[in-house]
Parts: structure tokens; sequence; C-alpha cells
């Protein structure tokens, strides 16, 4: 099978959520690209701003594509994890990918709102960066009950402590630990995708159907 019908092959929903990161990341890729007066000692919000004018001649086209990307990829993000809440029957898992998806649109308004908007931006970004650890603490504490997800769980209840260090210790510049942080994250988000791709979560989505014929 060649790499094209391979990918043809996933279902909507799993090649939604691989995606789906990748084009936030090479929104911000492009953008620094763009911008050779941007430094990792700024913001990467900075890449979104309209008005900036210090960074380089191409700000607004960086704020296209970076605006674009963000809202883009918090939008199919929500998409997918809505498509995850669905089909799963485990609630505690509902709950803390209910958390995941409110993540998703705190990223689509920071997209929304450049650091232009400065009360919006600031609580879009604020809020994407304290609401998915508690979306890890959530789903950890829930698989911590699945034997074949509890190693799963225990990384999901490491996990946040080192996005949320990563993020406020100054060991390199601003927007680095801000993406680091963001990494964790999209680490976290594709584990939970591949595992319901290669089958792995089948227990938790057949939960009740199994306790009905028991």
């Amino acid at each position: 099978m060649s790499s094209v019908n391979r990918i043809r092959s996933i279902p909507r929903m799993n090649l939604i959520g691989f995606v789906s990161p990748i084009i936030g990341l090479i929104g911000i890729l492009i953008s620094i690209l763009l911008l050779p007066n941007w430094t990792w000692n700024d913001a990467i919000s900075d890449l979104g701003s309209w008005f900036r004018k210090d960074f380089g001649e191409f700000q607004v086209i960086s704020a296209i594509i970076f605006n674009a990307s963000l809202i883009l990829t918090g939008g199919l993000l929500f998409y997918f994890t809505i498509l995850f809440i669905k089909k799963t029957t485990d609630i505690p898992t509902k709950l803390g990918m209910l958390i995941f998806s409110g993540t998703s649109l705190f990223l689509l308004m920071v997209g929304v709102f450049s650091e232009d908007f400065i009360v919006q931006h600031a609580f879009a970004a604020i809020s994407f960066f304290l609401s998915y650890p508690f979306a890890m603490w959530v789903t950890g504490l829930a698989w911590l009950r699945f034997p074949q997800q509890r190693w799963f769980a225990v990384l999901s209840l490491v996990l946040p402590f080192l996005c949320l260090w990563a993020l406020i210790t100054p060991w390199a510049g601003f927007a680095a630990r801000e993406l680091v942080s963001a990494l964790g994250a999209i680490f976290w988000i594709w584990m939970i995708n591949y595992l319901h791709y290669t089958d792995r979560l089948s227990n938790i989505f057949e939960k009740k159907k199994v306790e009905s014929t028991s």
C-alpha cells in the first residue's frame, strides 16, 4: 500500500487528530521565517500582531498565516475532541476531553484575538496554558482504573507539571518556553489519537456494552 493510500485509509477523526497540530506548527515556522527581527526572547504571539513594524516588512503576511493556522488548528482539534466525546462511554473520560475541547477553543481565540486585542488575547492565551493540564489530570485519574491505559494515565498525571515547569522557569527565551509547553499538549493529544487509532481504547468505548452482557 502506498503512503497516499495509507493516509486515505485513516479514519477521518484520526486523520484530523494527527494533522491539526501540524497545521499550527507549520504556521508558526513560516511566520518565524518571515520575520527576521523576531527572536525566541519575544512572545510567540508577536508573530500574529497586525500592527507591529519592528520584526520585519512581512508582519501582515505573518499575522495572516499565524492567526489562520491557530484558528484552523483550534477548530479542528475541537471537532476531534467532540467526536471523541461522542464515541466514548466513560463519563470521567468525557469530562477530561471536554476540558480539552475548551483548550482547543482557547487556541482558536488566540488566533481570532491577536495580541493587538490585549485583554481578549491575554484571557485566551492564559486560559489555553492553564486548561490543558487539567484535561490531562482528569483523564489520567480516570484511566488509572484501566490496566491497559495505566502507563498513559501516569504519564498524563506527570506531564502537566513538566509543561508548567517549562513555561514558568526561565531556562530559555519566552517563546521557546511557550512552544515547549504547548508541544507537551500536542504530544498528549497525539498519543490519545494514536491509542484510539490502534484500537487500544476499546475498553473505554465498549465499557457499557460489556457490562450489559455480563
